[in-house]
């Protein structure tokens, strides 16, 4: 849709036109020669994602638009190489797609799935080094650049990574599909969760729980078969990485019917901290028919965005853009109101996501990064409520989430304490929440959609 018209008001863009600009949070690779041959390598290997998955997503996007849908979107903050397994992989689906089941069948609403994996192994930062005990080293800034462990072997830029995150993505996609249809084929499968059990949940809940419940026993009444509902609506997936390394990311792109596509994800976001007109980030997203999502945040500069995207999306596609709000609970009454009233200005078609964690972020005993689980739903129900009021749709929600029983937010049905957080501590980044923060959140999304859409 309007492919040869976009070409020509971007005819000045080529895959690597970003190099040219303003460049943001690249790490410095000591062996330039080295990087460049690794470059060279991923530019001849093959595709990880098409054109016509990536479409599908476009169009499934341009639905969640027009609330006939919701977006879920979620993983780990950064992915490990070290985790890296088929068990982990399995556990990251399964809390996604439990989390779509609740959903969909608490709400009636369809979901759009998007994973932030097969590929979230890079992270921005807010300092270049970092300094312990005297010693000061490059800081961490992913798996696919370098190491976590505090020594100048581990913390030194090595672009074998890249190609060791491009394998380990192909893995897991191959992985994707056949755990889907094979592990998940059955609705109910998803249904069996065992905290449900836990008193807390069930009677604040319960209500939501119950309508659940009815809704897959008439499926089964109408089917006796969910596998068939299963197989035409709920094995559905796509994934999700931040635009970051922009060497890797160019490298990937590929070019299919007159039109460029990053071929290794299906949607790619334009973090915070790269979210600058004149960025080589913005440069490089401009040119490509991936969905381009955006990360809004505090004190965000209102022309700045509109001029990116006016360039990002300059036909103005449904489907193309998720502005994802991560402002924090304290701030989004002040910072999405006039957001909004921004796009419906200028008539821009684009999704309206809330990320309640960013903007949530703070340390406890200058030590751990975590998140208050009472900041994070106020953030999401405040989000809902600006938008009932402005007669616009909250269309979606993006986490970091894991699988594991860890200690890293605060709150939720067990309520743990910061004093509790050394308890499982476990990221190598920021917070995520865990396997029950994420089902609570669940249910609160489901009632917030049922209430305020």
């Amino acid at each position: 849709m309007g492919t040869m018209e976009k070409r020509k008001l971007n005819n000045n863009w080529n895959v690597n036109s970003w190099k040219n600009y303003k460049l943001l949070q690249q790490p410095t690779w000591p062996d330039e020669k080295k990087y460049n041959s690794v470059i060279k390598i991923l530019h001849e290997y093959p595709s990880l994602i098409f054109p016509d998955q990536i479409n599908q997503l476009k169009y499934r996007l341009t639905q969640v638009q027009e609330g006939k849908a919701f977006l879920i979107q979620g993983g780990e903050c950064a992915e490990s190489f070290k985790e890296f397994s088929e068990q982990s992989i399995k556990n990251k689906l399964k809390i996604l797609f439990q989390m779509a089941t609740i959903i969909s069948y608490g709400s009636s609403i369809d979901t759009v799935k998007i994973g932030r994996f097969a590929g979230q192994y890079a992270k921005p930062r807010t300092s270049l080094t970092e300094t312990r005990n005297g010693i000061t080293l490059p800081t961490f800034r992913g798996d696919s650049v370098n190491e976590v462990d505090f020594n100048l072997k581990a913390r030194t830029p090595n672009p074998d990574r890249l190609l060791e995150a491009y394998h380990k993505s192909t893995a897991t996609l191959n992985l994707i599909q056949p755990i889907i249809k094979n592990k998940f084929k059955n609705l109910k499968h998803f249904w069996n969760i065992e905290m449900l059990n836990h008193s807390k949940i069930y009677n604040r809940f319960d209500k939501t729980i119950k309508e659940v419940n009815k809704s897959l026993k008439f499926l089964n009444t109408i089917s006796n078969d969910i596998n068939l509902f299963s197989e035409k609506k709920f094995n559905e997936f796509y994934i999700s990485h931040e635009c970051l390394l922009l060497g890797y990311e160019s490298a990937l792109t590929r070019f299919y019917n007159n039109s460029y596509y990053n071929a290794s994800t299906h949607l790619v976001w334009l973090g915070h901290r790269t979210r600058n007109l004149n960025s080589a980030h913005v440069e490089y997203l401009s040119g490509i028919e991936n969905p381009i999502g955006i990360k809004c945040g505090p004190n965000l500069d209102l022309k700045d965005l509109e001029s990116i995207l006016r360039k990002i999306n300059p036909l103005n596609e449904k489907g193309k853009i998720v502005l994802i709000c991560r402002f924090g609970s304290k701030d989004i009454e002040k910072e999405l109101p006039p957001l909004i009233k921004m796009i419906s200005k200028n008539k821009f078609n684009v999704v309206w996501s809330c990320d309640p964690m960013h903007g949530n972020t703070y340390k406890y005993d200058n030590k751990y990064k975590t998140r208050n689980f009472n900041a994070i739903t106020k953030e999401l129900e405040i989000f809902f409520d600006i938008h009932y009021n402005s007669i616009t749709n909250a269309n979606g929600v993006h986490f970091e989430l894991t699988p594991n029983d860890v200690t890293e937010c605060v709150g939720g049905i067990r309520n743990i304490k910061e004093s509790d957080l050394h308890l499982k501590y476990e990221t190598s980044c920021d917070p995520r929440l865990n396997h029950e923060q994420s089902i609570e959140l669940a249910f609160l999304i489901t009632d917030l959609i049922k209430t305020k859409r």
